[in-house]
């Protein structure tokens, strides 16, 4: 007897032996997120950790995709790619060692030193209310201070 298939989220038995390893509740789900996570980065130009870990679920083909959009939305603003954008792109690309040159597109340029502005009482991972002077943040971790060392 054959081993049922199961949902990899919620478990379910798949009834559709599809190509998918999702019942179709979890895959829109996913697809949803998916979608989410495309507008975050186009409108607000981050791309959160959590939201890359959300992206590993997919396809290299769609993440390839999702790059190739993103990136020649973000081109097309009004004086092209911004340091915000190519940090959101940088960070998609090096998760998922995508070639811009193999998509197609111009190279990114390197920002290593380029720092994303945020307010100074928000954390730029978890987005909640910190106080300034904080080296890490109380919520999720995220170290504030690139000159803070943890005595952990």
């Amino acid at each position: 007897m054959a081993e049922e298939e199961k949902c990899e989220d919620c478990g379910k038995i798949l009834k559709d032996k599809s190509h998918s390893p999702y019942c179709p509740q979890c895959d829109e789900k996913l697809d949803k997120q998916f979608d989410t996570i495309e507008d975050n980065i186009t409108i607000f130009k981050e791309l959160l950790d959590s939201e890359i870990e959300v992206l590993r679920r997919f396809e290299e083909e769609d993440i390839e995709d999702l790059f190739k959009r993103v990136y020649k939305k973000l081109a097309k603003e009004e004086g092209g790619l911004k340091q915000e954008s190519i940090l959101a792109l940088n960070k998609l690309k090096k998760s998922f060692k995508l070639d811009e040159a193999k998509l197609g597109l111009d190279k990114l340029p390197e920002t290593k030193d380029v720092k994303r502005s945020r307010p100074k009482d928000q954390c730029p991972q978890c987005s909640k209310k910190i106080k300034e002077d904080f080296n890490l943040c109380p919520y999720c971790g995220y170290k504030l201070n690139d000159d803070f060392i943890s005595g952990a």
